[in-house]
């Protein structure tokens, strides 16, 4: 059954656009999921691969994924998981979402600007984590970062976060984003956004969820 769909926009200038759904499970997985959020994204015209997302975003249950999810699915890393991705079929490698705690022991050449970014949306969200890349025995590819905000769902935070990316990156434009606020109520709608630095310029992409906001819980039980 799908629970509701996450659409992702690329506001930069690559123009990318993609979307993922929220399952209550997996097919043909033989572990049980049902305190994750479990997201697929479908194969496009730029990844020839599926993507299947395990996340306790909810923190319904667990501030990190169990080990033993960890273990099935071949997520072989030594620190608390935030949620992790793989390709399907399965590759080597995979995705790691973690704090910055965790981020620092990497000694990342992108540390100082990851650590600028963070301090520069300080009030203004509800979470902040990172995610990057990793080989199968568990080494971190430091080739790019990502910097997942999980902004306070208001008006204001909204436009105040908008005016902050606008100054400080090449955004295209946010036309597209705002034309699908029609109501700002946190029950409502959920927004977030990532930015990726890499030796590239840095990406900046919006995420909205439909029709209703799936992290109401995760707001509520935040530590």
């Amino acid at each position: 059954m799908i629970r509701y769909k996450m659409f992702e926009s690329e506001i930069t200038k690559g123009y990318f656009y993609q979307y993922h759904t929220c399952v209550d499970k997996f097919d043909n997985y033989d572990i049980d999921l049902l305190d994750y959020e479990c997201n697929i994204t479908p194969k496009n015209n730029t990844s020839p691969y599926d993507y299947i997302h395990v996340s306790c975003l909810r923190r319904d249950i667990d501030d990190y994924i169990r080990q033993k999810v960890l273990d099935y699915f071949n997520i072989n890393v030594d620190f608390p998981v935030i949620y992790f991705t793989r390709k399907v079929p399965f590759t080597p490698e995979f995705k790691c979402g973690f704090y910055l705690n965790t981020y620092k022991k990497f000694k990342s050449k992108y540390l100082k600007q990851t650590l600028s970014t963070m301090k520069m949306f300080r009030g203004l969200y509800n979470d902040m984590f990172l995610a990057g890349d990793f080989t199968s025995d568990g080494k971190f590819i430091d080739e790019s970062i990502n910097i997942e905000i999980m902004p306070i769902q208001s008006r204001d935070v909204y436009f105040r976060i908008r005016d902050l990316l606008m100054d400080n990156f090449e955004i295209d434009n946010f036309d597209s984003c705002d034309e699908l606020f029609t109501d700002y109520k946190v029950d409502k709608f959920h927004f977030h956004f990532k930015i990726k630095y890499s030796r590239l310029a840095p990406i900046v992409k919006f995420y909205n969820t439909y029709p209703t906001n799936p992290f109401i819980d995760y707001y509520v039980n935040k530590k």
